[in-house]
């Protein structure tokens, strides 16, 4: 009798192979970490330069657009320009931070001295002592400097992959005809997939830039209105850890809650930065976003949790912000094989997935 499933029939072994398919990859991204994220990083990073690149080209000198390496170039210089003076921005606020950090911690045990008065009970006082006693906000703040500092260390070796993937650009053209020099169906095919995987993160980066910046945007106006300090630093961040699905804006929004109780020595002050913050992230994330993203990336709201949790666990902060995108092309590559065309269904978000190209 025919199979009227798209879930293939299975075997013991078969069944064996793939786990051990699996386990052999999770190794491998684990113990290559350091040469394969760097590598999709850079990737990325390609990617958006050549974004650039096209929107260069579109504009027009005498008739005429840029030649191709002189907008590679100049989109390339974008980035790095961009990327350097983020980087410097956040060193210098957060060298601010830990050189005020006194000053903080004295009006939050101000802020404790009045809050205790309030509570009858002194094992909650104690408690709370002792919380803030606990605290290092300076050896958090070093912590993060030393991480940024160990970022852009690892960020030459970024724009190492990303000078030779332009410099590939060009030669690009020529291999794909070496590789399907009839240019018959499986030309068409390949070409189709490329064409939609590019289209899938093209319209995830774009889309969720926009929205991000409007949030980021939004965030450092109320945060100069209610007096929250480096309100830049912390619109960047919201900024940010907006690419991370449910789970980055919700982070986002601790930050300058915490900083408003350092600032104003005022516990409550937590609540009402936390809840401002909160209240952008849901009216802009439930009303404005969707109507943005449209059709999005077509992942279902379980496979975006369980791809953050997997790339967090894999690669840290940097694979949660790739977790959707690397999510995404998987998805479209699983759809275009028979064999694992059942998995592209369960994985997206209402099992509408790419035919098969003939």
């Amino acid at each position: 009798m025919e199979n009227s499933s798209l879930i293939p029939k299975t075997s013991s072994s078969s069944v064996f192979f793939s786990f051990a398919t699996i386990t052999l990859a999770i190794i491998g991204l684990l113990y290559f970490d350091g040469i394969l994220k760097p590598f999709v990083v850079a990737f990325l990073v390609w990617f958006i330069i050549n974004q650039v690149k096209l929107a260069i080209e579109k504009i027009k000198i005498n008739g005429k657009s840029l030649p191709s390496a002189i907008s590679s170039t100049l989109a390339f210089l974008i980035i790095l320009i961009v990327t350097f003076l983020i980087a410097e921005m956040l060193i210098r606020n957060l060298e601010g931070i830990v050189a005020s950090m006194p000053e903080y911690m004295a009006k939050l045990n101000e802020s404790y001295g009045n809050a205790s008065a309030l509570i009858n009970d002194p094992k909650y006082a104690e408690y709370i002592q002792k919380w803030i006693n606990g605290l290092d906000l300076a050896g958090m703040a070093t912590g993060l400097i030393n991480s940024l500092s160990g970022i852009l260390a690892n960020f030459a070796v970024v724009v190492v992959y990303v000078i030779f993937f332009i410099m590939e650009d060009a030669t690009q053209r020529l291999k794909l005809e070496k590789l399907f020099p009839e240019k018959g169906k499986q030309f068409q095919k390949f070409v189709n997939n490329m064409q939609q995987i590019s289209a899938s993160i093209r319209s995830f980066i774009w889309q969720k830039t926009a929205i991000s910046l409007i949030t980021g945007g939004v965030s450092y106006v109320i945060l100069l209105i209610m007096g929250v300090d480096y309100a830049l630093l912390w619109s960047f961040l919201i900024f940010m850890l907006n690419f991370i699905p449910y789970i980055g804006p919700l982070i986002s929004s601790l930050f300058p809650a915490i900083f408003a109780v350092l600032i104003k020595g005022d516990l409550m002050q937590f609540v009402y930065v936390f809840a401002a913050m909160e209240g952008v992230q849901i009216i802009l994330g439930n009303f404005v976003e969707p109507k943005m993203m449209g059709k999005g990336t077509n992942l279902g709201p379980v496979t975006v949790i369980v791809a953050l949790a997997f790339w967090g666990m894999i690669w840290g902060i940097v694979g949660m912000i790739l977790a959707v995108p690397v999510t995404a092309v998987l998805v479209i590559i699983l759809s275009q094989l028979p064999s694992t065309r059942y998995l592209a269904i369960l994985l997206s978000e209402k099992g509408e997935i790419p035919d098969i190209e003939d």
